[in-house]
């Protein structure tokens, strides 16, 4: 059944004036916009059921966020964005509530339907490049752990590059440091880790200028290297469904392990703001669009 209010959002609205119509692409179903084929991803369906279908929970989510959110408030005073392989709306959800208007792209339709179920807004079942968006139209755009299952994501970025306004903003998150490379990255279809100075120099390449990158979870760096790495480098190997029923387990820890990481985490970001980390298992990068 279709969403009567979809179409309605300030941001397709603007779009609309731009000469872009939603409603010209495909059926609206279960308040999702279909557009085109369906495309293969380098992801598994089932870890969007590791990711959880209700968006997640946990310290992880919640702290990606909020840095994501911080990092945005500072850098531009938009606040519409389009998160693009938006999972299970993880991302969504939190930047929904920011408060950001968002308009999620995720090209799994198991994905897209748990995003709608919410209703935190629009939901497109596509990749980025269906949509066929003006040039320079968009103000935000996120990519939340989405590159690292890209072997070349030059395209995509190009793509991204190619939506933006002029001094329009990309903010990404990527996993951090090939050494913590284990079989849950292979489970989960990764193509590689990043450090940060190479997040930064992938963006230069394709014509963004850096306004922060930085390290998160630095308090997960060495449960991560003692529990993931190490043991693989060791010679472990885990089906993918043992792998990724462990990032589901990681991912909605007790009560008690859930309040204590968050009590380190609120001390990582108070070091974070005089210092950048030096480590962490994720990288966070927020650029602007240069005008040319």
């Amino acid at each position: 059944m279709a969403n009567p209010d979809i179409g309605q959002s300030s941001e397709l609205i603007r779009l609309e004036q731009l000469g872009w119509r939603a409603a010209t692409l495909g059926p609206v179903i279960d308040q999702v916009h279909f557009v085109g084929d369906a495309i293969e991803v380098d992801y598994p369906e089932a870890g969007l059921s590791a990711l959880g279908l209700e968006g997640g929970s946990g310290y992880w989510f919640d702290h990606r966020a909020q840095v994501v959110i911080d990092s945005l408030m500072r850098a531009t005073n938009a606040k519409a964005i389009w998160d693009i392989g938006a999972g299970t709306g993880s991302m969504a959800r939190r930047l929904s509530r920011g408060p950001y208007e968002v308009i999620a792209v995720e090209p799994l339709a198991k994905g897209a339907r748990a995003i709608a179920r919410h209703q935190m807004g629009e939901v497109f079942c596509s990749s980025l490049e269906q949509l066929h968006l003006p040039d320079r139209s968009l103000r935000i755009v996120g990519l939340f752990d989405v590159i690292e299952h890209i072997e070349h994501p030059g395209d995509l970025l190009a793509e991204v590059h190619r939506v933006l306004e002029p001094s329009g903003v990309a903010v990404l998150t990527v996993p951090a440091f090939q050494t913590l490379w284990s079989d849950e990255d292979e489970a989960a279809g990764h193509t590689r880790r990043y450090r940060r100075m190479e997040l930064d120099n992938v963006m230069a390449g394709i014509g963004f200028d850096k306004i922060d990158s930085q390290y998160l979870f630095a308090t997960l760096v060495i449960p991560a290297a003692m529990i993931r790495a190490i043991p693989y480098r060791l010679g472990r190997r885990r089906s993918q469904e043992e792998a990724l029923a462990s990032i589901a387990t990681q991912l909605i820890p007790s009560p008690f392990l859930d309040r204590s990481i968050r009590r380190l985490l609120h001390l990582e970001c108070a070091i974070a703001k005089r210092v950048h980390l030096p480590v962490g298992t994720s990288v966070m990068g927020l650029y602007r669009r240069t005008a040319a």
